[in-house]
């Protein structure tokens, strides 16, 4: 039998320990037999009202015959757990669905949770617990149904695992950063002013910015400064970068008797080399701190293995760890304030950025990962209590044959909320396409956190009311289809019993009759 989540798995087994128990204090104090008192008493009371008269007593005792068999039955079916129907532990599985992070993700039982579920929380589930007989055929045909549904379904995009992956990828390791910064000083700055000065328009220039887009020279990796002579391949840093063999042919302003131990490569070198090159370890840390950027992106986009591919997963680490002017001179004096003056405008300036960066978060930052994973969760945890509490439900109806059905179709609809969240998944995963059909703007744009982009926001906002939204629909109209289903069963029951009470309301109005008329004659 699959379920929708890891937790389920246990809460399932939990649920319905907890309804054996509840049921067994149910049986022990006598409760579970107060139905039955209460359907004789309402039989006696009605036809004794009236006298009698006629065949009363006989009609009486059919009606009650009736109610206790259908009470009976009830119980049979929905109260007392059967071993005819056990729940064993090795029977629940949970399928995940494939992601670009695990796209074959293993299958989870309760022996092996794929989760810290079942080990540090929800430990000691228990192994077999016996279920009522119509509440497990409801399980077992509502897991079937909606696993059958969904494998009936377009398969769904995980473009969304990939932004959120994305957004993982930072500069963790603080001697990268500051190598980062330093090439931004050193190499950047300089050729960005040169290229805005110059404005070059040679066709090569103009081949770049049509291969590459025009906002290529806006950042670090950008082509024209790697390919155009006169920026990267003749800036060097003024001072010997770490890791970077001195090289005589290079770094001809050191004596070779005095060679420093580290040489000062070009910036090309020093960003492009395939070995250390700082592209290259940009690459690395977004791989080490978002579980391999550098393939998510391959699998989004084939099309773009090799050169785009790397400077897609560089641009990403960029904008999520910018890089500071680490140029100690220009910032020495940056100020036009000093003393208590400067640290009181410094903290403005720093509570303004934190409240813009807050702000920005807030507004374009936030998506549906914590959602996604919160859902299934309430959904476990919903179902945990449904089970636990159902056997009040039973015996607090009366044993209603309307309780079952209306039982079922809670916890069908209740486990149908996977279905929607499936379909809410496509129609996001296709809007997305739908809105960024360039790939290559996806991967800068959409899963960039620092991007302001309206259709961004838009996304967001509907794939938060699909996600929320369809399961409220469906339980409404579910609980207004099982209010008239619900009705339905107590009306077709109604004709068995009528009979009886007709005939007991038919005698107390004779003998209400009869008894007046006697009064009448003795006044």
């Amino acid at each position: 039998m699959s379920v929708d989540s890891h937790l389920e798995l246990f809460t399932t087994l939990f649920g319905w320990a907890f309804y054996g128990v509840l049921w067994d204090v149910l049986v022990a104090t006598g409760i579970v037999y107060l139905p039955f008192l209460g359907i004789l008493i309402d039989n006696w009371r009605e036809p004794a009202q009236g006298g009698e008269f006629g065949t009363v007593t006989g009609l009486s005792l059919r009606r009650m015959e009736i109610e206790l068999f259908l009470a009976l039955l009830v119980v049979v079916l929905a109260g007392q757990p059967a071993a005819l129907t056990p729940l064993d532990a090795g029977m629940l599985s949970y399928e995940p669905q494939p992601t670009l992070a695990d796209p074959d993700p293993e299958t989870a039982t309760v022996a092996d949770p794929q989760s810290t579920y079942g080990t540090d929380g929800f430990a000691g589930s228990p192994a077999t617990v016996n279920i009522p007989i119509w509440w497990y055929g409801v399980i077992a045909l509502s897991s079937g149904f909606n696993h059958a549904v969904v494998a009936g379904l377009p398969t769904a995009g995980d473009l969304r695992t990939y932004e959120q992956q994305a957004r993982l990828a930072t500069i963790a390791d603080p001697r990268l950063r500051q190598e980062v910064s330093d090439f931004f000083s050193h190499c950047y700055v300089p050729a960005r002013s040169k290229y805005q000065s110059e404005r070059p328009g040679n066709p090569q220039v103009e081949g770049l910015l049509e291969t590459y887009g025009s906002d290529d020279p806006d950042w670090l990796g950008s082509h024209i400064y790697r390919e155009v002579p006169g920026y990267y391949d003749s800036l060097r840093p003024t001072n010997t970068i770490t890791d970077w063999p001195y090289d005589p042919a290079r770094d001809t302003e050191y004596d070779v008797d005095e060679a420093p131990l580290w040489g000062r490569p070009t910036c090309q070198q020093w960003w492009g080399d395939p070995d250390q090159g700082l592209r290259q370890k940009l690459i690395a840390e977004a791989d080490f701190t978002s579980g391999g950027l550098s393939g998510l992106v391959l699998a989004i986009a084939p099309a773009l293995a090799g050169e785009n591919q790397r400077d897609a997963v560089a641009k990403t680490i960029l904008n999520n760890a910018p890089p500071i002017w680490s140029s100690n001179e220009l910032v020495a004096g940056n100020t036009a304030t000093t003393g208590w003056r400067a640290t009181l405008e410094n903290a403005i300036k720093g509570g303004l950025a934190a409240g813009g960066t807050i702000t920005a978060s807030a507004l374009f930052a936030v998506t549906m990962t914590a959602v996604l994973q919160a859902l299934p969760m309430a959904q476990a945890l919903m179902l945990l209590g449904i089970y636990s509490l159902l056997p009040m439900v039973v015996v607090l109806s009366r044993y209603s044959l309307s309780m079952m059905v209306i039982g079922a179709m809670a916890i069908f609809t209740i486990k149908f909320w996977s279905v929607l969240w499936y379909l809410a998944q496509w129609v996001d995963q296709n809007l997305i396409g739908a809105m960024y059909p360039d790939v290559s703007v996806f991967l800068q744009i959409f899963a960039n956190p620092g991007e302001h982009d309206a259709k961004r926001m838009l996304l967001n906002m509907i794939t938060t009311s699909l996600y929320v939204g369809l399961p409220l629909l469906w339980s409404g109209m579910m609980a207004w289809a099982g209010v008239k289903i619900g009705r339905s069963v107590d009306a077709a029951a109604t004709p068995l019993q009528r009979p009886g009470r007709d005939s007991g309301q038919s005698a107390s109005g004779a003998a209400k009759a009869l008894f007046g008329r006697g009064v009448s004659t003795r006044r």
